[in-house]
């Protein structure tokens, strides 16, 4: 369904104005290829990206980067990568997804799941990558929510801390945004209840949706068990995001056999929002009737319920998925994705309208299906695919 959540990205400024409100910018490292071996990562990176990269390591000449003088000529190496703003691109993609939504429903909410980078435009120097520069305007008030994965607990193993930096990276992004009105969600990836405590504690003045999923791993196969009941369970209507204490994530539901069985443990819960995959397994499909059971709480009231979209890799084992599609044919889909967290899956040009009217714009598409099933919102995964672009 998608890949690993933790791909970030840095940006530098330019005058240009684009769709997201802000000031568009040209291509730059990742933050994961920027930060990934600490400071020898950084040096590399810096070093890598500049004309200083030849002196300093004297193993070849250095090479213009191709323009209007160089391009074309013999010897310079076409890398096949796209000429794309990876990050504006994906601004943009978000962007026209919530238009379209809200044009039908204008309650519709649409969650971001990670990125949270696309929320501002970072201001790159020789000496450091700032997130300190302007909001995205328009891409923040495309979203009503953004989700953010281990910020205390499993980044990188079930159970464990997350490290410090991480965590700080996280909050900070968090506390700059507060005043912009979005619902915050966080899932961390620990059994512990003394541990789920005190991320609790470190979320309170956030006003944040907090769920720990249980093992195994980062799965999200099956329902919490700890603790017991809900945080904040109530008997409250919830007609939308805003108005839910707690949430409940489950996007692989392959643990539970049946589709019968699954529906039935979701129904037996006080979840004022259920975030689940619109179909059983990856591939049966919710019905209207299982909607209609799955709309009210264990207490009778009604609740929230959210689809899981998956918005920018293509998933070999969904519906729209062809059999004699591969790697460049059709021209959208492009490389399998080593990362991956459930099943195949290929990374997609996703700006690419082909794909984009796959995902959104119609009635038939897979967000118009959605809507029409009945669900109040989507989680959309895969918006940080452009740092796996941008490492391309």
């Amino acid at each position: 369904m998608a890949k690993q959540p933790y791909s970030t990205s840095g940006r530098t400024r330019q005058p240009a104005q684009n769709a997201s409100g802000g000031n568009a910018a040209p291509k730059s490292i990742s933050r994961r290829h920027f930060l990934g071996t600490g400071a020898a990562g950084f040096g590399g990176a810096l070093l890598a990206s500049t004309p200083f990269g030849a002196i300093a390591q004297q193993l070849e000449p250095f090479i213009p980067a191709p323009n209007s003088l160089t391009e074309g000529l013999p010897g310079l190496t076409d890398t096949g990568k796209p000429e794309k703003d990876f990050v504006e691109e994906m601004r943009d993609y978000v962007i026209a997804i919530s238009r379209w939504a809200k044009s039908y429903r204008s309650d519709f909410s649409i969650i971001a799941m990670n990125g949270l980078e696309l929320t501002e435009f970072l201001e790159k120097t020789l000496f450091a990558t700032r997130g300190v520069a302007e909001p995205a305007r328009n891409y923040l008030r495309a979203l009503d929510g953004i989700l953010v994965e281990a910020p205390f607990y499993g980044f990188e193993k079930y159970g464990e801390s997350t490290n410090a930096e991480e965590t700080k990276y996280i909050l900070g992004y968090l506390e700059r945004l507060k005043l912009e009105g979005l619902q915050y969600l966080a899932v961390d990836y620990t059994e512990n209840r003394s541990d789920m405590d005190k991320a609790r504690a470190q979320l309170r003045g956030l006003d944040a949706l907090y769920y720990a999923a249980p093992p195994p791993g980062m799965q999200l196969s099956s329902l919490a068990k700890v603790p017991s009941t809900p945080f904040g369970a109530n008997p409250h209507v919830i007609d939308n995001i805003r108005e839910a204490k707690n949430f409940a994530l489950v996007l692989d539901s392959s643990p539970y056999g049946t589709k019968d069985a699954y529906v039935d443990a979701l129904v037996a819960t006080n979840y004022d929002t259920l975030i689940i995959d619109p179909f059983h397994r990856g591939t049966i499909p919710l019905t209207y009737d299982d909607m209609k059971r799955l709309r009210y709480k264990k207490t009778g009231t009604p609740r929230n319920l959210i689809s899981y979209l998956n918005i920018a890799t293509a998933e070999t084992y969904r519906y729209y998925w062809q059999s004699g599609w591969r790697a460049g044919s059709p021209d959208f889909i492009s490389e399998g994705n080593l990362m991956a967290r459930w099943g195949q899956e290929n990374h997609v040009h996703y700006w690419s309208r082909e794909w984009q009217s796959i995902i959104f714009g119609s009635e038939n598409s897979y967000l118009g299906n959605i809507m029409k099933l009945g669900f109040d919102g989507v989680l959309m995964a895969g918006i940080d695919e452009y740092s796996w672009w941008l490492d391309y």
